[in-house]
């Protein structure tokens, strides 16, 4: 059986010594980074192997969930090793590991693994489980389903899951790359209607609503592109990142974009950022959700003549009119190279108000 949820402030998983011996799971995505994961995974195997681990791949989600499984119940497990894009990541994440993890990366953005630095060579992560440092991390939880990067709600959501049902269409998962956004992103922008969100902030002391038309709450600092969307962010400080888009429309969508590139967006009045641990969202549209860049489910909408909630698909966590959204203080190890230091942060924008 899987672990439940602990609650908020609870301990996270137990860091693993390293030893010689023992063995190594490896969670690869075999269609990942055009069939590079599967030629990545076999080296990294063998690598492990020369180094005196007993390394077992896992291709199938059943055989991920069963491996999760055994090695939660085995001390003699060193890590699992994520071998594929950020999909595969989250995918990993979510059997609720209680050992350590780390990442080969082969997928198109890589949010994860570069975060923690961590490179595409087989050889040299193989050395790096063995020398490694394991370090906490915080996990994000969204209606359940447990997320290392982000959740996006909006305009963002749209396009994640318009560019997913491109990639489905033809009834199989096909490879992805940056240029593939651009027709989902132009899609979004004639059709996509910005029906405002509000996000209650939870928590104790600092209640209070805010209203917007995009909205993410960060774990990881970065959003595709290397954007930093909230560059305070931290892997292990207890908190989320919300970051709020007020104003509505694809062009404002493009300013917003614009001064995230330059890294002046949290200086805008239609911007709010505030580091929360739990917070809940509302709306009266549909809106689409996206979780670690997959589509998550949609935020159904509350009736405005009634002011009572949808009641279509209630039972699916992923598709209701209420999201909660709160962070797991350490509930992920993740194994990173002996030098891995964060990197440093900017003063994060916290308290009341909107920023001018």
């Amino acid at each position: 059986m899987r672990p439940a949820d602990g609650p908020i402030g609870a301990p996270g998983p137990p860091a693993v010594e390293a030893t010689a011996g023992g063995w190594v799971g490896v969670v690869a995505n075999p269609a990942s980074g055009l069939g590079l994961s599967r030629r990545k995974a076999d080296r990294l195997i063998a690598a492990l192997r020369e180094l005196g681990f007993d390394a077992e791949p896992a291709w199938t989600p059943a055989d991920r969930a069963s491996m999760v499984a055994r090695a939660n119940a085995d001390s003699s497990c060193r890590c699992l090793v994520a071998v594929g894009g950020d999909g595969t990541v989250s995918a990993l994440v979510n059997e609720r590991p209680l050992v350590p993890i780390t990442i080969l990366p082969t997928g198109t953005e890589n949010l994860a693994a570069r975060h923690f630095r961590l490179k595409g060579d087989p050889v040299g992560l193989a050395g790096t489980i063995v020398e490694g440092k394991v370090v906490p991390v915080d996990v994000g939880l969204a209606n359940g389903r447990r997320f290392l990067l982000m959740t996006g709600f909006g305009f963002d959501g749209d396009v994640v899951t318009r560019h997913h049902g491109t990639r489905t269409a033809s009834g199989y998962v096909r490879t992805t790359h940056r240029a593939a956004y651009v027709e989902p992103i132009l899609r979004a922008s004639f059709s996509y209607a910005f029906p405002r969100i509000a996000v209650r902030i939870e928590d104790p002391g600092a209640e209070e609503t805010l209203v917007g038309t995009t909205i993410f709450a960060f774990n990881l600092p970065r959003y595709a592109l290397n954007l930093p969307f909230a560059p305070a962010a931290r892997q292990d400080d207890g908190f989320l990142d919300l970051v709020v888009f007020r104003d509505p429309g694809p062009f404002q969508a493009l300013y917003y974009l614009w001064r995230v590139v330059r890294g002046t967006h949290l200086q805008l009045s239609g911007v709010y950022h505030r580091r929360v641990r739990k917070i809940t969202l509302s709306s009266r549209g549909v809106v689409p959700v996206q979780i670690d860049g997959d589509p998550g489910g949609r935020l159904l909408p509350i009736s405005p003549a009634s002011g009572r909630l949808h009641t279509v698909d209630r039972d699916s966590p992923t598709t209701c009119d209420l999201w909660s959204i709160e962070v797991l203080p350490k509930a992920l190890s993740v194994i990173v190279h002996p030098s891995w230091t964060p990197a440093s942060r900017r003063a994060a924008l916290a308290g009341g108000g909107l920023f001018g």
